[in-house]
């Protein structure tokens, strides 16, 4: 008697874990690497336009408030004016890490590219921040290094 109940609870116990695995995978508010990649590719194509306008609202709030909007737009046309115009992206890595804090639940991708521009090549690693149940990523950090900064 103690088995068969013992094996109830544990049937039970599958069918609720089974239960909440199914709802968490039916793409609502699950934003994917495929989805991140298109969101960098959008970006990069405002990017290949050299103007800030088009690629400010890409970046998050919490960004603006680590580098303001006016010095973020200084850095952009200065790296831009260094490495010169995009030519083409190349996205080497990427890593998705999921986190469940009080501030906050979402996740992150961090993307690194290899670019090509006019002057020479770049290494740019992006992370985007996509709260729980959103499908707005933003970018929340984003540092770009090349040989032809080492000249400045």
């Amino acid at each position: 008697m103690a088995n068969n109940k013992m094996g109830l609870i544990t049937k039970k116990v599958l069918i609720l874990f089974c239960t909440v695995g199914l709802l968490s995978c039916t793409g609502q508010g699950i934003f994917s690497k495929n989805d991140a990649v298109n969101f960098m590719v959008a970006y990069f194509e405002k990017v290949k336009q050299n103007d800030f306008s088009l690629v400010e609202s890409f970046y998050s709030e919490r960004f603006y408030e680590a580098t303001s909007r006016e010095r973020w737009e200084e850095m952009f046309y200065a790296i831009h004016s260094v490495l010169g115009e995009l030519i083409s992206i190349e996205l080497e890595t990427w890593s998705v890490r999921a986190v469940a804090t009080t501030a906050g639940s979402g996740r992150y991708f961090t993307l690194v590219y290899n670019n090509e521009y006019t002057n020479g090549n770049a290494r740019e690693v992006i992370i985007l921040f996509i709260p729980r149940g959103s499908d707005e990523p933003r970018i929340i950090a984003h540092n770009v290094t090349s040989d032809l900064f080492l000249g400045l």
